[in-house]
């Protein structure tokens, strides 16, 4: 089944793709280029999915597993996060939008103080390298990144 991503915001964010390197016709050098990241705004089929933020700015995200893509959200995320504002993260398989989160999966990634979670301090000069190593979507996980 397709998983689905979304980004939410309190403010209206860029949409298009991010961190890939494209060229007029699409021929990527290394595999690495291709990846990244897309925000688009959120199609009418998908709109079941507001219930689970908190903000009104809701966003398709299209965004590989692999570290580069990762990377690539986390930067964006860094880039267009005002501080002291957060931005939600909400993934779930297709069709499953108007289902409950799964509470238990809650998280929290805090970019000023660098902690992933509870527990884990990221270090401060590679911390968006360390994200996407670490970092993976889950299902029906619900993720609060703060600035």
């Amino acid at each position: 089944m397709t998983v689905h991503h979304y980004i939410g915001s309190p403010y209206e964010l860029p949409t298009g793709s991010f961190g890939t390197k494209e060229k007029l016709i699409t021929i990527y050098e290394k595999e690495e280029d291709a990846y990244g990241i897309s925000v688009n705004r959120l199609t009418d089929g998908y709109s079941d999915i507001k219930h689970v933020f908190t903000l009104p700015y809701i966003y398709e995200l299209s965004c590989d597993t692999h570290p580069k893509s990762i990377r690539g959200l986390f930067t964006y995320i860094k880039e267009q996060l005002i501080e002291g504002c957060h931005i939600e993260l909400y993934s779930c398989l297709d069709g499953d939008e108007a289902d409950e989160k799964d509470l238990s999966l809650d998280m929290s990634i805090n970019l000023k103080t660098l902690y992933f979670g509870k527990y884990y301090k990221l270090d401060k000069k590679k911390y968006i390298y360390e994200l996407g190593e670490m970092f993976k979507f889950e299902d029906k996980q619900f993720v609060v990144v703060v600035k």
